[in-house]
This record gives structure tokens, sequence and C-alpha cells, in this order.
């Protein structure tokens, strides 16, 4: 494998680990071509790359094209978080708290209850960091007091994070 080869596949690796979703399937879609062109000689490999493609070309759902689809439905209603509240409680946490990505999606989960995928598509929408749109400032740039409010129903819990001065 050539080095722009293996930078790319990279480069697509880290948008896809920030939630891009047409990275994760630009991911998937070079696996399966590796699998396609026999490098693999188990027959999983096979099995995997026409479940892929199951996946990437005719939309069936990936826990159901891989064989992995939950057989019971939990019910009840779904949790809904508000997006403008998820990312500013995000925000507080990664840019006045000093939490990593991985410290903020563990507290916004265990506290909120919003997963780490809703988390990354909000950060994909209001933090110019990983916004593909190359906004300069977006969410980020305003003060604490004005995260504070925009976190709503989540203030006071993120208020006791931040460090008193």
């Amino acid at each position: 494998m050539s080095d722009h080869d293996l930078d790319y596949e990279k480069a697509v690796i880290e948008a896809a680990n920030r939630g891009e979703d047409v990275y994760g399937r630009e991911a998937l879609e070079i696996i399966a071509e590796r699998i396609e062109r026999g490098l693999f000689d188990s027959p999983l490999f096979a099995y995997l790359a026409t479940n892929l493609r199951a996946y990437l070309e005719q939309g069936v759902p990936l826990e159901r094209a891989l064989g992995v689809e939950p057989e019971l439905n939990p019910g009840g209603r779904p949790k809904k978080y508000n997006d403008t509240e998820i990312a500013a409680v995000d925000i507080i946490l990664r840019y006045h708290a000093d939490f990593s990505l991985e410290q903020a999606n563990i507290w916004i989960e265990e506290r909120i209850g919003a997963d780490r995928r809703f988390v990354q598509k909000r950060r994909l929408e209001h933090d110019s960091t990983y916004n593909s749109s190359f906004a300069s400032e977006l969410m980020e740039s305003l003060s604490l007091d004005d995260l504070l409010h925009l976190s709503g129903s989540m203030r006071e819990k993120v208020a006791e994070v931040l460090p008193h001065t």
C-alpha cells in the first residue's frame, strides 16, 4: 500500500470517527473492496463483503444486512433531546471544563442520556472544529454565560463540573 493510500485511509477514518457518515460509508466501501480482491481466504470475508454491499448499494439497514438486528422491540417512546442544549453542554464541557471528546461523550450519556452518535452530530452542526462548512466560529465562540443559558434544562448539571474561581 502506498503512503498516499495510507494517508487517505487515515483521513477517512478520522472523519468517520468525527461522525461524518459520508466518510463512514467510504471506510466501509474501502473495506469491502479489499475483501472482494481476495486478500483473505476465509469464507467469512465473502459473507461480510456481500452484506456490506447490501448496506452500501441497496440501503438495507446495516444491522439487518449483517444479521445482528435486534429481535425484540423494546417499546416505549424514544428519548428526545434539544439539539442546542446538547451542543451547548458539549462545548461547555470541552472548552470550559477541559473535558476530552471522550470524557464529554461519557458525561453526557451518563447524566443526560444522549448517546455518542447524537452528540457527534451536534458537533458537526455547532462546533467549527468539526463543521465541514469551514465556518471560522460557531457556538464555541459564545461566552460561558451564553452557553449556560443555551444549555437550558441541563444548566444545573453542567454548572457542577465547571471550575470555581
